[in-house]
């Protein structure tokens, strides 16, 4: 399928292909690619654990092959349940049929694995003599496998040992269970960005300003010379001439700057 008519599972697939195609001997691959189009694979089928398949090679006999996965426990399967129950938009996708992307990295963030990450990750067995890994048989399964999980996604879950039916009753039933839903959608919400401080209120203007805390003090290097402090209140506000304060104190001298800068509309209000 592609296009428009690609079905829920395509981007699976795809994936599966993926690794099929980067991990396999090229050669064996190829020809596992023709013997899938060809329609040499038979017989797949799903059960929890293993994908079996028979497919027929170029002597008269069919060979059988084996895909072999490892199982989640039932905690972990509850685990997921729990937190596809508490996401409304991973919830409402799979009981309609469908299968978003994303569904993966809900997988991944409650210890699962729904894809292979590698062929190492998958146990396979053939029963014709090529010790290939895989052989182009087993590659032909695999093909079918991934043609089959576009339009049928959920073998995955088959695959991995969870009928289902019993998934999604399991996603329902997480639903309707508040607290449990509540506490998975804590555990996979991002943590929040660390909160800035709102300025006091009491302390604003320029007075405010001068009474702040002191910064620590800088390290000091050696051969530097020391940190020029500044301290000090600004002059007042009815001093003669406070644009030329008349003494080399940096308290003084940035003061009418700071007064400028906290008057109402900024520097460039009009006087």
């Amino acid at each position: 399928m592609t296009g428009d008519q690609a079905g829920p599972g395509a981007w699976a697939a795809r994936r599966l292909r993926e690794v099929l195609e980067r991990d396999g001997d090229p050669d064996r691959v190829r020809r596992g690619r023709v013997y899938a189009e060809q329609g040499a694979v038979s017989r797949l089928k799903t059960q929890p654990g293993e994908v079996t398949a028979r497919v027929a090679g170029s002597r008269s006999v069919s060979y059988r092959v084996g895909l072999i996965t490892a199982l989640p426990g039932a905690e972990e399967w509850q685990t997921l349940a729990r937190a596809l129950g508490s996401q409304p938009v991973f919830r409402a996708a799979l009981l309609a049929g469908g299968f978003p992307p994303e569904l993966e990295r809900v997988f991944e963030v409650v210890g699962l694995r729904l894809l292979p990450g590698g062929l190492g990750d998958v146990v396979v067995s053939c029963s014709c003599p090529d010790w290939g890994d895989p052989c182009k048989h087993a590659a032909a399964a695999l093909f079918v496998l991934a043609r089959t999980l576009e339009s049928d996604p959920l073998l995955l879950v088959e695959w991995l040992g969870r009928p289902r039916r019993e998934l999604l009753a399991d996603v329902r039933r997480a639903a309707r269970s508040p607290a449990e839903s509540a506490d998975a959608a804590a555990a996979l919400a991002e943590p929040e960005a660390p909160g800035v401080a709102e300025p006091d209120p009491s302390g604003g203007g320029p007075a405010g300003f001068w009474r702040a805390p002191h910064l620590p003090d800088p390290p000091r290097l050696d051969g530097a010379p020391p940190a020029v402090a500044i301290a000090g209140p600004p002059p007042a506000a009815d001093d003669p001439d406070p644009a030329d304060p008349g003494g080399d104190d940096p308290a003084e001298l940035l003061a009418p700057l700071y007064q400028r800068l906290v008057r109402p509309g900024g520097p460039d209000a009009r006087e």
